[in-house]
């Protein structure tokens, strides 16, 4: 009993925690957040591809390094952190995504649109965490994605003579 009670808080926690990373990870790259969103919108398939490929490159050699004693172990986390790292912006992006499309005649004042994003953010954790299409279909594809598409848009080439500022217009 006390291992369920364990395993429901660390549940909740781990909704609430994630919820909150995403909405707050929009406000703050929110340029950055904003050009996922886009990638994701134009190309979710490539950014799929992409993901998948870093993934499994970097998975690879996270592991191989795992194999080198205890340097080569911190490099394998930072290696993986990183991966992570990025696939939560990328999930940032997504939840700007299904915020524009959930709520698309929403008025856009600052309080409103922090509930809207907190709201949506909420809704895209929990269908994660739904029981076996969540944990082993979802989560993966959607990781992947994310992953991709903030790789893509990290690294995308600007126009010459253009600022990153004006490139999201």
């Amino acid at each position: 009993m006390v291992e369920l009670i364990g395993i429901i808080t660390l549940t909740l926690a781990g909704f609430v925690t994630l919820a909150a990373l995403l909405t707050t990870l929009a406000y703050l790259i929110p340029q950055r957040a904003e050009r996922v969103r886009q990638t994701t919108s134009a190309r979710p398939g490539r950014s799929f591809i992409i993901g998948l490929v870093n993934a499994t490159f970097f998975g690879i050699l996270a592991a191989l390094f795992s194999q080198g004693g205890e340097l080569g172990s911190l490099l394998a986390i930072i290696i993986l952190l990183a991966l992570l790292g990025l696939a939560f912006i990328g999930l940032t992006g997504l939840a700007l995504l299904l915020r524009q499309r959930f709520y698309p005649l929403h008025e856009e004042t600052p309080h409103s649109l922090l509930a809207v994003t907190a709201r949506t953010s909420a809704l895209l954790v929990a269908a994660l965490l739904s029981p076996v299409v969540g944990w082993f279909l979802l989560t993966p594809i959607l990781l992947i994605i994310g992953l991709g598409a903030a790789i893509a848009a990290l690294v995308r080439r600007r126009p010459e003579g253009v600022t990153p500022d004006e490139t999201l217009d």
